[in-house]
């Protein structure tokens, strides 16, 4: 696990600890300064723990000064300046709309740390900008465990992972049926980033085909937030007042997807983004693996002892355990399995195989291995019988 920031070190590694998150936080309330009243006094505390990482006479030392920085690569502040994490250090959190870029989302997000300092992240800034993954996951999972009931707690988890937005009419059915015990706060409304407002005043949203969490609405495209949920579409507004704006898909992508349908907005609620980031996504991938396996003729067991680890398969007379890990940075997977050595073999998803060989060169002694390879094992065992 991620270590908290504990305060001012001389070790560039450190420094370069407090400068990644507190950049974060600072772009993140750049970007919603219009809607929030004191957008710009978070970016002036952050500015002031850059500042204090740098030392005096380095860095940006003021909050403008600060922003723009954060629309060229992170590398060229001097916190950060000749590091050996290239991934990080190629970042830039601003693009010249002055919205957050898609590696902001993808991978600054998994160094978002506690900034040691600063005040408690004020509640508009999503969960996402001030937690690294496991702390949203365990703050999350707090309510899922009461009571520590194994069946109850994989209902809630796997309800979050296939219902991440919805009307709340609907939600609150399935809620009451399935009796789930969502987290608290765990709904939020649909981030406005993430709604198209059309001329004749009406608001929409779009789930993503794979997820089913709001996309991200920038003009006229519309994506998910998560790189790997690839599609790309183009939006075109309703051509009369009874019908919906559409979405035609513009990329060359695969595979084939259906056409998300417009939503509108009223009474619609998605879980919080952080939720969102570091359970549904996750959980996502750890569903179709359950499902792949399944129908090949294993027989899996999700998350056992409440989440010791993420798969339990049995094949014939085999059994395997996985924990599947699904990491835009590889740099920072391997920080964490390095801080917190895996139990059981790790399965990197088939949108993270290529991750495969850095990780058995930075890791020599991790089990490691792939959906393919990991398929083709259990089809293998299988085939025995």
């Amino acid at each position: 696990m991620t270590r908290w920031l504990t305060g001012a070190r001389d070790d560039p590694a450190e420094r370069a600890h407090r400068v990644v998150p507190a950049a974060l936080r600072a772009a993140y309330a750049w970007t919603v300064r219009h809607e929030h009243h004191d957008a710009m006094r978070e970016v002036a505390r952050m500015t002031g723990v850059v500042m204090e990482a740098h030392g005096p006479g380095h860095g940006p030392t003021t909050p403008i000064g600060l922003i723009s920085c954060l629309r060229r690569r992170l590398g060229l502040l001097p916190a950060l300046a000749g590091g050996r994490n290239t991934e990080i250090s190629q970042v830039v959190l601003l693009g010249s709309d002055d919205r957050l870029t898609p590696d902001a989302y993808d991978l600054a997000c998994e160094y978002a740390l506690p900034v040691h300092g600063a005040p408690d992240a004020p509640q508009w800034m999503p969960t996402w900008t001030w937690m690294h993954a496991d702390q949203i996951r365990r703050h999350t999972f707090k309510t899922l465990m009461d009571g520590r009931d194994q069946e109850r707690y994989v209902a809630s988890r796997r309800f979050l992972v296939e219902n991440p937005a919805g009307l709340r009419s609907e939600l609150g059915e399935l809620i009451a049926e399935s009796g789930v015990r969502p987290p608290p706060r765990g709904y939020t409304a649909i981030p406005s980033g993430h709604v198209h407002r059309s001329p004749d005043g009406r608001s929409w949203w779009w789930p993503c085909a794979v997820c089913h969490w709001p996309m991200a609405v920038a003009g006229t495209t519309v994506r998910c937030r998560h790189r790997p949920h690839s599609a790309v579409y183009r939006l075109t507004e309703a051509t009369t007042a009874a019908s919906r704006p559409s979405l035609s898909r513009i990329d060359e992508g695969r595979p084939r997807l259906a056409r998300p349908v417009a939503r509108p907005t009223a009474d619609s609620l998605c879980v919080d983004s952080g939720i969102w980031r570091s359970v549904v996504v996750p959980g996502v991938s750890e569903l179709r693996v359950k499902r792949s396996l399944e129908e090949l003729g294993a027989t899996v067991e999700l998350w056992p002892r409440l989440d010791r680890y993420d798969l339990h398969v049995r094949a014939a007379d085999e059994e395997f355990t996985v924990d599947l890990k699904e990491y835009h940075s590889a740099h920072r997977l391997i920080a964490d399995l390095r801080s917190r050595p895996p139990e059981v073999r790790i399965l990197l998803p088939k949108t993270h195989e290529h991750q495969l060989e850095t990780l058995r060169t930075a890791l020599p002694s991790l089990r490691v291995t792939t959906e393919t390879k990991f398929c083709t094992e259990v089809r293998r065992a299988l085939r025995t019988v």
